[in-house]
């Protein structure tokens, strides 16, 4: 993993610092080949001891942190600094892929190099309460710069990690239990186990303590998704939970396709087109939002189930239209123009008179 992260920050940092808190292998070996300073740190089941030593090291005004499976992308690194020499900035959210195929979200990796800025919390580590309290002066802001950083190490099995983050874990949220984040996450770890009552039993306890203090932050919805796909995927509809999970984030896309599939298996087929229709328009690799979502639930796989499901409501004008733009968008392939064609013929058989929708229908579709 070291190698390609490092190789990706050639040209962006000023200087490079490597923390090794025990490998056996050759990381310092490889580290040294890209010019890094290398630090050894006895490691203590706590990332932001770690993180905190590799800051005291630093020497820039301004301190970009990365992990080892993490590149940043190739950019326009003139206009990055320039962002960084706004008189008042702290800090600087980057555009961050979670994961390969996931859209980006706002993630906080560009720190002054200021003694009042330092992590907390052993896993999960944020600098995030010292950035807010600079700001509450009102002589500190936040800006937002073109970096982006794709992470891929969530994008295989994460089974090898589960008992080092099981602990320290339950270490974070002994000292924030408040923190519905880290609730989710300790719940995601037992169903990486196979353990799915006790992940559920961790992810309703998240969930009550968002509803105990409200929405603050888009994690704070991470607990309801869950819910919300385990009732999903043992046969029931989630209808209530989903209705107030998008109370709570109205704008939360994952939510928006939960809740049409949901209208779907109640056979509400025209409300469901509207819900999937929205998410088909939006476009996924310009996406920057308040949470990360996988590409999938956007674009054609969105367009075909609103198509799929006007089809089934006998808006076959509507489904015409989408299997047509699904046609357009994959040429190639016969399938959306066979279904395009069958769905207008469908519409003159119902409709004799040459209507493709019924009368009822007719204004929405032009609308659309």
């Amino acid at each position: 993993m070291l190698g390609a992260c490092l190789a990706s920050l050639q040209g962006v940092a000023d200087e490079i610092i490597v923390v090794d808190t025990g490998s056996g292998d050759r990381t310092v070996e490889l580290a040294a080949g890209y010019g890094a300073r290398i630090f050894r740190f006895a490691w203590r089941d706590d990332f932001s001891a770690a993180r905190n030593f590799a800051i005291e090291q630093a020497s820039c005004p301004w301190i970009l942190y990365v992990d080892a499976d993490e590149r940043v992308r190739d950019g326009d690194r003139d206009s990055v600094r320039a962002a960084l020499s706004a008189p008042n900035a702290v800090a600087a959210r980057v555009r961050f892929h979670p994961r390969t195929g996931y859209t980006a979200y706002r993630e906080y990796r560009f720190y002054r190099r200021d003694p009042r800025l330092r992590f907390d919390g052993v896993v999960h580590e944020t600098m995030l309460p010292g950035i807010n309290r600079l700001v509450a002066t009102g002589d500190a802001t936040v800006i937002d710069c073109d970096l982006t950083i794709d992470h891929i190490g969530y994008d295989g099995p994460q089974t090898h990690k589960a008992e080092r983050y099981r602990r320290l874990l339950s270490r974070a949220i002994a000292a924030n239990p408040g923190r519905v984040y880290l609730w989710w996450h300790l719940g995601c770890v037992y169903r990486e186990l196979g353990q799915i009552e006790q992940a559920g039993e961790y992810w309703r306890h998240g969930l009550e303590l968002a509803r105990s203090s409200g929405p603050r932050t888009g994690d704070d919805c991470l607990c309801h998704i869950e819910l919300i796909k385990l009732e999903l995927a043992r046969g029931g509809d989630a209808a209530a939970l989903i209705g107030e999970g998008r109370r709570f984030r109205p704008d939360n896309h994952l939510l928006q396709w939960l809740e049409a599939k949901s209208l779907l298996r109640r056979g509400r087929f025209a409300d469901a087109v509207k819900l999937f229709g929205a998410l088909a328009e939006i476009d996924a690799d310009s996406l920057v939002a308040e949470n990360a979502y996988d590409k999938r639930i956007f674009g054609t796989c969105a367009a075909e189930q609103a198509a799929n499901c006007a089809f089934r409501a006998g808006d076959y004008g509507e489904a015409a239209r989408w299997y047509g733009i699904l046609e357009r968008a994959m040429p190639g392939t016969a399938e959306f123009r066979t279904k395009r064609r069958f769905a207008e013929l469908r519409g003159l058989d119902a409709y004799p008179g040459g209507a493709k929708n019924p009368p009822s229908q007719r204004s929405n579709s032009k609308s659309a």
